[in-house]
C-alpha cells in the first residue's frame, strides 16, 4: 500500500482527533509525534497497527458502520454526508459512498449537489467547490463553501461541529395562520323556537 502526501495528512488529522482518548498528560507528546511523522512513517504506522482496514473497513467504512463517530448532516440510499473534522470553512462537508468504491457515482454527485444548495441557503457563501478525493482507496467528494477568508484547515471542536450540525439540520418553521372569521365562514344556526 502506498499513500500520497494528501492521504498521509488526512490520516494524521484523523489520528489527532483521537487524542481525547488518551490521558491528558500524554496528549502533547502524542500530538508532537503525529505532527512530525513523514509520509513513510504514517504508512508504516498504518501497516503496523493494521489500520488500513478497521475490521476489514477503512476509516470511512467505519464511519458508515457507526463504529467511528461523525457529524452526519444528510444521507441517501448509497451515501452519507458528514461534517469535515478539520474544515477549511464553515459547512465543509464530506460525501462518503456507503460502499468502498474507487470511483464516484451519480448518487454521490447528487447528494453533493443537494448539500451545496443547503449550504448556500443556510450560509450564503460566495461559491461552493466540490472536489473528488481518494483516501485509503475510498473515493469521496468534499463540498467546500468559499467565503473569501479561507486560509488553512483547522481542527474544529466537538461543540462547534455539534452546533453546526444542529444549525444545518434545523428546518424553518412554517407558521400556518387560521383565517380570521368573516361573514362568509360564520356558521348560520337555525332560529331557536321557545
Amino acid at each position: 500500500m502506498s499513500i500520497t502526501k494528501e492521504e498521509a495528512d488526512k490520516i494524521k488529522e484523523h489520528l489527532l482527533q483521537q487524542l481525547n482518548n488518551f490521558p491528558e498528560d500524554k496528549r502533547n507528546q502524542i500530538k508532537n509525534q503525529i505532527n512530525s511523522m513523514t509520509k513513510e512513517e504514517v504508512e508504516n504506522f498504518i501497516k503496523q497497527n493494521k489500520l488500513t482496514h478497521l475490521g476489514d473497513q477503512c476509516i470511512f467504512c467505519s464511519i458508515i458502520a457507526n463504529t467511528t463517530p461523525s457529524f452526519k448532516i444528510a444521507e441517501n440510499q448509497e451515501n452519507i454526508a458528514i461534517l469535515e473534522l478539520n474544515p477549511l470553512s464553515k459547512g465543509h462537508t464530506l460525501i462518503i459512498p456507503k460502499e468502498h468504491l474507487e470511483k464516484i457515482t451519480q448518487s454521490t454527485k447528487a447528494l453533493a449537489e443537494t448539500i451545496s444548495k443547503k449550504l448556500v441557503e443556510k450560509f450564503s457563501p460566495n461559491e461552493i467547490k466540490i472536489n473528488e478525493i481518494k483516501i485509503m482507496e475510498h473515493a469521496l467528494l468534499e463540498v467546500v463553501p468559499i467565503y473569501g477568508n479561507e486560509t488553512e484547515k483547522r481542527q474544529a471542536t466537538e461543540e462547534e461541529l455539534k452546533s453546526l450540525q444542529e444549525e444545518i439540520l434545523k428546518t424553518k418553521k412554517i407558521e400556518i395562520k387560521e383565517p380570521e372569521p368573516t361573514i362568509e365562514n360564520i356558521p348560520i344556526l337555525p332560529p331557536k323556537i321557545p
